[in-house]
């Protein structure tokens, strides 16, 4: 690369340097970083402030040659590096580059962008084998401090801030990054196109999925149905006839987010083991009782549980009970199901290993939330200061599981 003879001499100049032990900063104010150690020279890319960078070098001009998050080398002017951040520094505010708090489709308080591909996947860039640790969903936020101006450059969007975490960063394409896509123009843009391009299709339907998980519920069922009909066209007929549990899903979970009530006012939780139900308060002599092998674990889980100190554990073959002697408390916190073994009854609906997703959705749906993309037929029942998951496979209930809000 051919440079001109200003930023020659400036960087022949400067190349007295003091040795550094490639410690890491934080950005103290929103700056550009160059490729040269001069402010004439090209921009490569933006900090925002509170990103992190390792300085190699420090010249004699006032500026410091250092490592930009991804590993690429760059110049700041050495006075935006910091050991920590402080109210009273001076900086500059963030700039557009980032979405910021406060603006309409803001989702964090401190700088970020959204995912605007289907199923982007991020690498743990400095960890061994560089792996793939997550799938990220169009319109997905992450935090972004520092932002390359090559498109194809690498962009942290996750794993940690301080530099002893860089081995969990992740990392994808800035290409891949932007704004936040309007749904309903998204869908226009879609329902425009002629049906020979293909790949625009495919690609914007991806999208519309991805994006209706995140969106409100009439949209929820309006970018699923869209997406089923695109893979019929398609002649994905296995992928359409799947995608039918994903629009009755909907339908069962409508008004999840306006129930005032949760599940738990309408009845306490209800255990029947081995065809007799529990006492509504069952003690740890309840438990004795129960006519199955067992293995006693004394302070089994080994900690409190947000407070409540597990002093037993009765640990059976397909639940496990606990028992806080100091608290007076005895509960369930998992279930393996099996047939019809053990069963729970919530809000008057009784669940075993026999029961199916469906059933368990026409009843309960109003009151479960869960994470489609993410966990897909795992979902969630709070209450106050408690909160259960039940976990499906094959159309059957498989795992109970319970805890306390720390």
């Amino acid at each position: 690369m051919r440079y001109p003879i200003f930023l020659l001499l400036t960087f022949l100049f400067v190349n007295q340097m003091s040795a550094q032990n490639n410690k890491s900063f934080y950005i103290i104010s929103s700056s550009k970083v160059y490729d040269m150690p001069s402010p004439k020279a090209k921009a490569v890319g933006v900090y925002a402030r509170g990103g992190m960078a390792t300085e190699l070098k420090k010249f004699s001009n006032g500026w410091s040659e250092i490592l930009v998050e991804n590993g690429d080398k760059a110049y700041i002017p050495s006075r935006f590096l910091a050991a920590s951040l402080n109210a009273r520094d001076n900086y500059e505010q963030d700039p557009g580059d980032f979405v910021l708090p406060g603006e309409a489709d803001a989702e964090y308080g401190s700088p970020h962008l959204f995912i605007t591909a289907a199923s982007v996947k991020a690498r743990a860039l400095f960890a061994k084998n560089k792996p793939v640790a997550k799938i990220y969903r169009t319109n997905e936020p992450v935090p972004v401090s520092y932002l390359p101006y090559d498109s194809n450059k690498l962009v942290k969007i996750g794993g940690g801030v301080f530099a002893g975490d860089r081995s969990a960063w992740l990392f994808t394409q800035k290409r891949f990054l932007g704004r936040k896509l309007n749904f309903e123009k998204t869908v226009s843009e879609y329902n425009a196109l002629s049906k020979t391009d293909t790949a625009k299709r495919k690609m914007l339907a991806e999208r519309i999925y991805e994006m209706s998980w995140r969106e409100n519920k009439s949209n929820n069922l309006q970018g699923i149905q869209l997406f089923r009909t695109y893979q019929k066209e398609a002649g994905n007929n296995q992928l359409y006839q799947q995608l039918a549990f994903d629009e009755f899903l909907l339908k069962s979970t409508q008004q999840a987010d306006q129930q005032k009530s949760t599940a738990f006012d309408e009845s306490p939780i209800r255990f029947t083991i081995s065809g007799k139900m529990l006492p509504m308060h069952f003690t740890e002599k309840d438990i004795l009782e129960i006519p199955l092998s067992r293995k006693i674990i004394t302070n089994g889980t080994g900690y409190p549980e947000c407070g409540v100190e597990v002093t037993k554990e009765y640990a059976f073959d397909h639940f496990k009970v606990y028992h806080s002697q100091t608290e007076k408390l005895t509960y369930v916190p998992e279930i393996k199901f099996s047939k019809k073994e053990i069963a729970i009854t919530i809000a008057g609906f009784m669940i075993d290993g026999e029961t199916t997703e469906e059933a368990f959705l026409k009843k309960l749906g109003k009151f479960v939330h869960y994470d489609w993309l993410e966990k897909p037929h795992v979902y969630y029942i709070s209450g106050d200061g408690d909160a259960l998951a039940l976990t499906f496979k094959n159309g059957k209930a498989v795992l109970y599981e319970y805890w306390f809000y720390c």
